[in-house]
């Protein structure tokens, strides 16, 4: 048997429709070690969960799984289609995870921006905090690792790591427009941003680690 599609959703989850029925398999953190959940979907009362079947620690197991399940336990092969229009088909000896990555495409667990402020000369290491706190008020985000960059007569530098969780697929060439979209109302962000992938892939070189010059956050002025 053949011919059956998986489509690949922006909100990190996979789809299969056959038969009248429809299946996801989505990723859920309180099911670990085994996250990717495959669930059945009402679609005559909207997109409802009406059953989950089981979980499993990679998405092949569980995309197989789906398939066993829509196909009534005909063994076939079947084909991943990812958000741009790319494909792929399964089984295959290179996991999901690693063909997506190849073909541009990432799951994310987080978000990182870099915020700078400038703040008076004697503030200690956990005013500086909470001023970063006091300033960041998107959901879901939080004040990660914090430094001094150097302090002067009449103020202190001070460097902060923005998280903000995002629990889905993204396209790598368009990472650093996302992701200052989900930065945008932040008054002190340096423009550069990283991200933190739900299942770790060894990267090809190291062009993903973004550098940026003292000068140029000394350079910006305070929020």
């Amino acid at each position: 048997m053949e011919g059956l599609t998986i489509k690949t959703r922006p909100c990190g989850s996979f789809e299969l429709s056959h038969d009248g029925q429809t299946w996801r398999v989505v990723h859920e953190v309180s099911f670990r070690p085994t996250p990717w959940v495959l669930v059945a979907v009402d679609d005559k009362s909207g997109p409802m969960r009406v059953g989950v079947f089981d979980s499993f620690g990679t998405i092949d197991e569980a995309l197989a799984k789906m398939v066993d399940v829509a196909s009534g336990g005909k063994e076939c092969r079947f084909r991943v289609v990812l958000p741009c229009g790319a494909s792929f088909l399964r089984p295959g000896r290179i996991p999901a995870e690693e063909v997506m990555f190849t073909l541009g495409w990432v799951h994310t667990k987080r978000l990182t921006g870099y915020m700078h402020l400038s703040l008076p000369v004697h503030f200690s290491p956990r005013e500086a905090r909470d001023a970063f706190r006091r300033r960041v008020r998107i959901p879901n985000s939080r004040v990660g690792d914090v430094q001094c960059l150097g302090r002067s007569d009449s103020e202190s530098v001070w460097l902060a790591d923005i998280h903000l969780d995002r629990d889905g697929f993204m396209r790598i060439s368009e990472f650093q427009i996302e992701a200052a979209a989900a930065f945008a109302g932040i008054e002190g962000m340096l423009g550069s941003y990283d991200y933190a992938m739900r299942h770790p892939i060894r990267r090809s070189s190291e062009a993903d680690v973004i550098a940026f010059p003292i000068d140029r956050v000394r350079q910006r002025p305070a929020a």
